[in-house]
């Protein structure tokens, strides 16, 4: 036990020999667990706001889209799932882009039972507008009405890809979505939505089942089967699908920061060498005294982990720091900042794990040292 004590107090010293390059090797791994934990508090906030956008916005108990989730599929598709087996109430979801007073947008075709598969928070009006849209009406997000300084009763003109011109009466405003909103920045009825287009399409199918969701899917996905460029969601299952997008869009960014990660290993193991190197005397006369091959080892590891925890200590308020201020930067999207405890806690462990990998030359190198020898070393 003295001479594990005399060991821990050696390499306290040695710490204090060589603070540059020990703040060096811990500034190394610490920029490295920083730019990870940036990213993986980012995405867990990425996606805890997708799944709370989609949640607030969908009522229904399918949803139908194409193959990619993105791209618009023909409206008969609709219409077919709308017919299969166990469907309560179907709405179709139209959408395609159109200029908006002089402004590229997506614009959106409602039919009269959205009210029953969407959920609408309204600023002005009630689901009573959703009705009463006709061949003029419209209803807008309360972030588009703010942007273009709209209200209830002023027009906006709408122009097609068709070339079609129209205009329209804001009828209602509702609380829209910014980081995932799933309507266009404009929403008409559906039949004024055919009109301005010759081949309309939907962006969206959304159905209330009776029953069980997972019971009815296979019947709706049977009632697809001429459209194969669409796909059947439970609500769940869509989350899932569009936090594993997230997740594979962020895979990358990991992969090459796990490389900053890997460099800094080589940093550490660079300073651990150095540091047997010049405490050869040391190490020989620790060795002399009755120190074992086993204690020698341990020491060093200590070392290591030392090194690295001061960088993970460091790195992971710096990366959780970062993320809060984007995640505030980008505030009008409603982004959230949500800390992910289990992976910032395998982080750690990973920088404790990556000290011990670190040290497994140096330590055997130290270890290996002939007492004599090293104490006749200048």
């Amino acid at each position: 036990r003295r001479i594990g004590g005399a060991a821990g107090r050696l390499a306290d010293r040695n710490a204090q020999r060589n603070p540059g390059r020990t703040a060096a090797t811990a500034a190394a791994l610490m920029i490295g667990i920083a730019l990870v934990t940036f990213i993986s508090v980012l995405a867990n906030g990425l996606r805890v706001s997708n799944s709370d956008a989609i949640n607030r916005q969908i009522a229904s108990d399918l949803i139908v889209t194409s193959q990619d989730g993105y791209s618009e599929f023909p409206a008969d598709a609709g219409e077919a799932a709308a017919g299969a087996a166990g469907v309560e109430a179907a709405s179709g979801v139209r959408q395609e882009i159109a200029q908006i007073d002089g402004d590229g947008a997506n614009l959106t075709g409602l039919d009269a039972r959205i009210g029953e598969t969407y959920s609408f928070r309204w600023e002005e009006g009630s689901d009573a507008v959703l009705t009463q849209l006709g061949d003029e009406g419209v209803i807008v997000p309360g972030n588009v009405a703010d942007d273009r300084d709209l209200s209830v009763g002023d027009t906006i003109a709408v122009r097609s890809i068709d070339n079609r011109t129209r205009e329209f009466v804001i009828r209602g405003i509702y609380e829209g979505s910014p980081f995932y909103p799933l309507l266009g920045s404009a929403s008409i009825s559906q039949r004024a939505f055919d009109e301005l287009y010759e081949r309309p399409r939907n962006r969206f199918t959304l159905l209330n089942v009776e029953g069980d969701e997972l019971a009815a899917k296979p019947g709706v996905e049977q009632a697809l089967e001429e459209f194969p460029d669409t796909r059947v969601f439970t609500r769940p299952e869509w989350i899932d699908k569009e936090d594993q997008e997230i997740q594979q869009f962020l895979l990358l960014l990991y992969v090459l920061l796990a490389l900053s990660v890997i460099i800094s290993l080589f940093g550490m193991v660079n300073t651990l060498a150095l540091s047997v190197f010049e405490r050869t005397r040391e190490l020989g006369m620790l060795r002399a005294v009755g120190m074992t091959r086993r204690q020698t080892r341990r020491m060093i590891r200590h070392e290591s982990v030392i090194t690295a925890l001061i960088g993970a200590a460091l790195g992971l308020p710096l990366g959780i720091f970062l993320a809060g201020l984007v995640t505030r930067a980008l505030g009008q999207y409603d982004l959230r900042f949500q800390l992910p405890v289990g992976q910032l806690v395998v982080l750690t462990i990973v920088a404790v794990f990556a000290g011990l990998l670190a040290a497994i030359t140096p330590a055997r190198r130290a270890a290996k040292l002939d007492p004599l020898r090293a104490l006749q070393y200048e």
